[in-house]
């Protein structure tokens, strides 16, 4: 029964490292942190969903300020950052503990939904500085944008392969 539990908790934790693996690959993680500048912004949603849209100089200094402001109130990396590879270790350990590993993944989620919780923080800021039409503007861009930008799955062309696939 202990076997079957662990085994059970062991491939949901390794289904949430390489969800967790993929979507950063997808969402533009590089060195420096998620997005423009880092934590905080949305990936290629972050300043990007506001191209094409007609900014005054104001609105573009607001912005700033408020990219600017979030940025200066980072105190490190993101805890979920460390977490995870906590929880890594815990997985790849020679004995696991089970009750650690559920343990880490609750911390896990909690500071994942923390940071979500801060991005949508700075976004709504944003938001606030642009006109109706400009907001409408960008929810227009967002509904035109591919479907695989979010991670999602589209056909990609007669028998479904991507770019580079091999069959």
């Amino acid at each position: 029964m202990k076997r079957l539990i662990l085994s059970v908790v062991m491939t949901g934790v390794l289904g949430l490292a390489a969800f967790s693996l993929s979507n950063a690959q997808q969402s533009g993680d590089s060195p420096r942190g998620r997005g423009p500048g880092g934590p905080g912004g949305f990936g290629r949603g972050g300043v990007a969903v506001l191209r094409g849209v007609d900014l005054t100089d104001e609105q573009k200094a607001s912005i700033m300020a408020i990219h600017d402001e979030q940025r200066q109130a980072r105190t490190g990396p993101p805890a979920d950052a460390a977490l995870r590879r906590d929880l890594e270790a815990e997985v790849f350990a020679e004995a696991p503990d089970a009750q650690k590993i559920a343990t880490l993944q609750q911390q896990l989620v909690q500071a994942q939904s923390e940071r979500l919780a801060h991005e949508i923080a700075v976004q709504q800021k944003v938001a606030a500085v642009l006109t109706a039409d400009q907001r409408a503007k960008v929810r227009e861009r967002l509904s035109q944008a591919p479907a695989d930008r979010r991670g999602g799955f589209e056909r990609h062309g007669a028998d479904d392969r991507r770019p580079g696939d091999r069959r």
